[in-house]
């Protein structure tokens, strides 16, 4: 018999890109001078979840919410993703165009991107999407995005045709 035949795991796995049910217990202001949420999992299990990139979830304590396990880093601490109370993953929404601007790609390149404002108020970048959203005179009013992602909050989004 293996070992992993002896082993009772009574605490449960939570699984990595899955929802879950979690309490929302308390907060709590840790020495880093971060409010966190004191979150307990299915299995009783508690946990820290930052509070300020979720102050616009209108989440209230005692309340059971539903949290995906976004990602288990190489030190074993645990990154939750609660769901977002308007957007989900592939919503479309329109976004006020800002302005034209440079930043760097993960090659250190300089890349051409545009700048937007989504209907949270975050200030995001969108990629253009033909060589007519290059030219300084493309200055819409509204762009057409795709909701692709939502990190700690905020809404990763792709432009559309």
């Amino acid at each position: 018999m293996g070992a992993s035949e002896y082993v009772d795991n009574k605490q449960g796995d939570l699984e990595i890109n899955r929802y879950y049910l979690f309490l929302l217990v308390k907060t709590t202001v840790m020495p880093d001078g971060v409010e966190y949420y004191v979150i307990e999992d299915i299995y009783g299990n508690r946990h820290l979840m930052e509070k300020a990139p979720y102050k616009n979830y209108g989440f209230t304590l005692g309340e059971k919410v539903e949290i995906r396990i976004d990602k288990v880093n190489c030190k074993g601490k645990v990154f939750f993703e609660p769901k977002h109370p308007r957007y989900s993953l592939g919503a479309t929404v329109e976004v006020e165009f800002i302005e034209h601007a440079k930043e760097k790609d993960k090659f250190n390149e300089d890349i051409h991107v545009l700048k937007v404002r989504d209907p949270e108020g975050d200030i995001s970048s969108v990629m253009p999407i033909n060589d007519s959203q290059r030219k300084p005179d493309f200055k819409p009013n509204l762009l057409k995005c795709e909701v692709y992602g939502i990190t700690k909050g905020r809404l990763i989004l792709k432009q559309i045709g």
